[in-house]
């Protein structure tokens, strides 16, 4: 293939699938379940770059447990990918609302339309709003002949009349066969903070603020956090948050093959949150058998219940019928 494509045609387990796909890249969003990227494959190495846990992509409008109330559900359903999270992460209730982990907008459909379909570009436009905040999320994915670039725009509508408080994250996460020989992280962040891990699942020294990439491991002994180790490696589960971007905030994760890079606007995305499941949890909802890293920018960084000050001081903001545009994009190269 010397051109793009763009195909609506497909359907998974009833949700609507859309291919855009060059000479370099074959991506595919679940449009009816929250627009996720469920694969991204990097063509030259044959490489599909994202998390994908032994458990298939299920409905969440078809498959449904004997306790539909809980609020970890995107934790039933996660099984990798990359989400879009809005508008708040911790489960919580929020001015009258409860929300579940990680929002809404992840499960449930979204609306599309192709904007552009050409040998040289391809365009999709997908949109929604959540059942329980006042929020117009619209994003369009582009690709280009000759390019291994992602290209995402967003635009993030308040519809109320009254000022909102949020959180908004792009939930990445990596796995085998992308890191299985090891990979390093070089970004420009530039400090280190862990923090909420389980502490006999931890590896980093909880609450202390560091310098990247060299940190302090709870044996005491500075380890170098930008590399991610060769399978078999250390049994571990943390969760670290890295903030003080130079200049443009970006992450690029080098393998033996190939890299993978995503570039963001870091005035909206002031964190980036580098979570790591390295076989350590052995209950639910990883039982022990999964192996995930994700790096992913996020809006703030994570509080388990989030009081008004914070919100005020950490979460974005829009004022009352505010519209907020920002941009995205990805790059691979070998």
């Amino acid at each position: 293939m010397k051109h793009c494509t763009i195909n609506d045609k497909w359907t998974y387990n009833g949700m609507k699938v859309v291919f855009l796909e060059n000479e370099f890249l074959k991506i595919g969003i679940l449009v009816d379940r929250g627009s996720d990227i469920f694969q991204f494959t990097y063509k030259p190495t044959a490489t599909d770059l994202l998390l994908k846990l032994d458990k298939d992509i299920l409905n969440p409008n078809a498959i449904i447990t004997q306790m539909r109330n809980t609020n970890n559900q995107f934790e039933d359903y996660y099984y990798g990918g990359w989400q879009e999270i809005l508008p708040n992460t911790p489960a919580m209730h929020h001015r009258n609302t409860s929300l579940g982990q990680h929002g809404e907008v992840s499960l449930i459909p979204w609306d599309y339309t192709i904007l552009h379909n050409s040998e040289e570009e391809v365009k999709l436009k997908v949109w929604t709003r959540p059942l329980r905040y006042p929020i117009l999320i619209e994003k369009t994915l582009s690709i280009k002949r000759g390019d291994t670039k992602l290209y995402i725009e967003e635009t993030l509508t308040n519809e109320s009349d009254t000022k909102l408080h949020l959180m908004w994250g792009h939930h990445i996460a990596f796995g085998i066969p992308f890191l299985k020989n090891g990979a390093t992280i070089e970004t420009s962040a530039t400090k280190f903070i862990a923090k909420g891990a389980v502490a006999k699942t931890a590896l980093y020294t909880q609450d202390l603020v560091q310098d990247w990439p060299l940190v302090e491991a709870t044996d005491g002994k500075k380890i170098d956090a930008s590399i991610i180790e060769k399978l078999p490696s250390k049994s571990f589960a943390d969760m670290a948050f890295l903030t003080d971007f130079k200049e443009e905030a970006y992450y690029k994760i080098q393998t033996d093959t190939m890299s993978f890079s995503v570039h963001w606007d870091k005035k909206v995305f002031k964190n980036l949150w580098y979570w790591q499941e390295r076989y350590a949890e052995q209950n639910s909802p990883w039982w022990g058998k999964t192996y995930a890293v994700a790096l992913e920018p996020w809006s703030s960084d994570w509080h388990p219940n989030p009081d008004q000050n914070f919100k005020e001081k950490e979460w974005l903001q829009l004022e009352p019928r505010e519209v907020l545009n920002t941009a995205l994009h990805t790059e691979c190269s070998n």
